[in-house]
């Protein structure tokens, strides 16, 4: 073989290696990138999902935050209606009736006044008891209109004294 020739086959087996080589580069470097982009595809995902728990947990810590205050409102009124409740004692009448009457260092500028306790108790609801007539014998509340014995009838020859009248 002559010179020019050998140099003809290295110059081809040289470019054959480099269009191997680039070729192998080129086969690397795209399995690379498909790697890459796979962990970057799982990453995404990974990231989703924690954004998902993210707001999965702020809607817990809002409905956690909202009950919170409901809750608090309800203590709220609950003091309040005990403040409030404490102003009365239970109190029986001459008859026999309990109701609730607003005590004299409570009174606050208001009128002597009862209070039913069947609305106090059962409904959570201050219903102040109206008279019937001027003598105050009777009263009734107004909300639920259980009729209350507050006094003995003067007038009434058949009352014997027993005055446990309740209606």
């Amino acid at each position: 073989m002559d010179v020019p020739s050998v140099v003809s086959l290295i110059t081809t087996a040289v470019s054959g290696y480099k269009a191997a080589v680039e070729t192998l580069d080129e086969a690397k470097i795209t399995a690379a990138t498909n790697e890459l982009t796979a962990q970057i595809m799982h990453i995404g995902a990974e990231v989703l999902a924690l954004q998902q728990k993210a707001l999965q947990a702020t809607e817990r810590e809002r409905t956690l935050l909202r009950e919170n205050h409901e809750l608090s409102e309800k203590v709220r009124q609950f003091e309040q209606r005990s403040a409030d409740r404490d102003r009365y004692a239970l109190v029986e009448s001459p008859c026999g009736a309990f109701t609730y009457q607003v005590k004299s260092t409570a009174m606050n500028g208001e009128p002597l006044h009862h209070l039913c306790p069947n609305c106090l108790n059962n409904r959570a609801l201050k219903s102040i008891l109206q008279f019937n007539s001027s003598d105050k014998t009777f009263a009734r509340c107004t909300e639920c209109t259980t009729l209350y014995q507050l006094a003995e009838r003067e007038d009434d020859p058949a009352d014997n004294g027993s005055g446990n009248w309740m209606g």
